[in-house]
């Protein structure tokens, strides 16, 4: 994985994007594999899908599956090892979405302006058990290719929520 993470940002640094190979895939259910596949990884942990929406999307599967696994890794990382954490994918007209939501420590304002620049990190809980620092740049550059955005909303009171919207038809 570190050298994947380090093959797309070297790409992504050299002005190439990361690449991108749409098709339609069936957003709930490779969703809900991954977060299945995930839920074996952090064994003591809770992790939840919840679906909204209906109909196919247009993405790379595989890049699709890469936001999961690296914002599901940040959520248990720095999240409270006691609560829930839970995977939303969303299905609108004109757009489709992927969201991570953990409770823990919010992530302090001034920080999230660069959240997503490789080699940052919103605090430094959980550094031990992260990776280099590319993973949240990564979900950027991938939420990029595809045309799509992604925010984060992080307050002590209602946890953190990573939100990557694409558009629909890619």
């Amino acid at each position: 994985r570190l050298i994947a993470d380090l093959l797309d940002f070297t790409q992504a640094r050299l002005g190439k994007g990361i690449a991108v190979h749409v098709a339609p895939i069936v957003l709930h259910t490779l969703v809900a594999d991954m977060v299945d596949e995930l839920a074996q990884a952090y064994p003591g942990r809770t992790l939840t899908h919840r679906g909204e929406g209906e109909g196919e999307c247009v993405a790379d599967a595989d890049r699709v599956a890469q936001v999961v696994g690296n914002l599901v890794g940040n959520a248990m990382a720095y999240g409270d090892e006691g609560a829930a954490v839970t995977v939303r994918s969303s299905i609108a007209a004109e757009s489709f979405q992927i969201s991570v939501h953990n409770f823990g420590s919010p992530i302090p304002e001034p920080l999230r302006a660069g959240l997503f620049e490789p080699m940052v990190r919103g605090t430094a809980q959980g550094a031990a058990s992260r990776s280099v620092g590319l993973g949240l740049f990564i979900v950027r550059e991938v939420a990029r290719a595809h045309g799509g955005r992604v925010e984060v909303e992080s307050t002590a009171e209602h946890g953190t929520l990573f939100s990557v919207t694409f558009p629909r038809a890619g």
